[in-house]
């Protein structure tokens, strides 16, 4: 399991929120397209949001 730091996982979802994704539901929906509406999303960023839907799944 990769470990990932504390503010890298704050900045991200604050990205999330502001991109509209603000509860479980639609972070689970997110799809590919929905990458572009997150702004200065890298590919980091990207694995931290798999791995977020995937705890939230569990």
């Amino acid at each position: 399991m990769v470990k990932y730091n504390f503010n890298q996982v704050t900045k991200l979802l604050e990205k999330i929120f502001k991109a509209g994704f603000n509860d479980e539901k639609s972070i689970l929906a997110i799809q590919l397209d929905d990458l572009e509406k997150i702004t200065d999303i890298s590919s980091s960023d990207i694995t931290i949001i798999i791995e977020l839907k995937k705890a939230i799944k569990t």
